[in-house]
């Protein structure tokens, strides 16, 4: 099947005008959309997963410190 392009002139302002007249489930969409192109790289890469899975193991395990006990270990 032929795949069809349609380009078409919209004024920032007609745009937003559009936006505003949106449900919030069709704006929580489109929020999505946007932030998949804006920032395609910045969640689930592999380092990332892994990063956050051994961060979650080390904590499970209680190798871990706490703020206070890492401002104690700085000021002394």
């Amino acid at each position: 099947m032929a795949e069809n392009t349609v380009t078409v002139d919209i004024s920032f302002q007609s745009l937003l005008q559009a936006i505003s007249s949106l449900g919030i489930a069709e704006k929580h969409k489109l929020w999505e959309l946007l932030e998949a192109e804006l920032f395609p790289d910045d969640e689930d890469s592999p380092e990332d997963i892994a990063e956050i899975q051994a961060a979650r193991a080390d904590y499970k395990a209680g190798d871990y410190m706490t703020f206070d006990e890492y401002r104690a270990q700085r000021s002394a």
